[in-house]
């Protein structure tokens, strides 16, 4: 069979949650199995987490198939790297976003794996950082159960590539994406993305939600500071303040992708 028309799986791993989904692959993929599971590790290191999914994985209706996986915000670092013309490769550019990183962490960014987002010249980059040792565990935990791992991402880049096309492009606004106790969000412009913000959050954080609608207004007061909001339906209903300027990003009729069946997964009521 061609690697082409193999299934694919995607995993959502977080600290206390496991979505599982498999697409069947063809003219028209279809949603063949998916499993969501409140994840038994305790605490937040990915270690834990990593162990307590391989009794799922090692089932027969996950094995032989292409792997997409997100890992969620908690184990995830994020900057943006303004445009420099003295940098002239990918790896200028990495070395310089990692500069930027240490200097706000504070940390040895050594043991973290880092990507820069692509992007026109002039224009500002989304870097973000995972620690190696995750994606090293992905890499080796993948062919133990016949699967091939094409793709890690943090749930704040496929969130936002989930919804990209239903946002606006000549707005400048927040898009948000929450989790049990994490909060990362980006703002959008005209030339790209200009802020990014990560943040652990405890169960008022529509508080949060507020403070990025007033750096919204302070960053430029032509605009009305809005947000859009990918949020799990299970935080949603205990938000019983929906403040002006909100806007609740609902799910699409058909799921397109195998992330976007992930993501739609994740946003159900765990």
């Amino acid at each position: 069979m061609s690697p082409l028309w193999r299934d694919e799986v995607g995993m959502y791993l977080a600290p206390r949650r496991l979505c599982l989904v498999r697409m069947g692959r063809g003219l028209k993929p279809s949603l063949v199995h998916q499993e969501d599971h409140p994840n038994a590790a305790s605490g937040y290191d990915w270690e834990g987490a990593l162990a307590s999914c391989e009794a799922y994985l090692s089932k027969t209706q996950w094995s032989n198939a292409r792997l997409r996986v997100v890992v969620a915000d908690t184990w995830a670092r994020y900057t943006v790297v303004p445009w420099s013309d003295a940098l002239n490769s990918t790896e200028e550019h990495k070395a310089h976003a990692r500069e930027l990183m240490a200097s706000m962490f504070g940390d040895d960014l050594s043991d973290w794996s880092l990507s820069v987002s692509d992007a026109a010249p002039g224009v500002r980059r989304l870097a973000c950082a995972i620690p190696r040792g995750l994606l090293n565990g992905l890499n080796e935990l993948a062919p133990r159960y016949r699967l091939t791992l094409l793709s890690v991402q943090p749930q704040l880049i496929a969130s936002f590539n989930s919804w990209r096309n239903r946002l606006p492009v000549a707005e400048a606004a927040w898009f948000v994406t929450l989790a049990e106790g994490s909060l990362a969000a980006l703002r959008m412009c005209a030339d790209g993305i200009d802020r990014v913000h990560a943040v652990r959050i405890g169960a008022d954080w529509g508080r949060e939600l507020k403070r990025l609608q007033i750096f919204g207004r302070l960053a430029n007061a032509s605009q009305t500071g809005r947000v859009y909001v990918d949020v799990p339906q299970s935080m949603r209903i205990l938000q019983t303040e929906v403040s002006p300027g909100l806007e609740w990003l609902e799910e699409p009729v058909t799921p397109l992708t195998t992330l976007h069946q992930l993501e739609q997964l994740r946003r159900q009521a765990a």
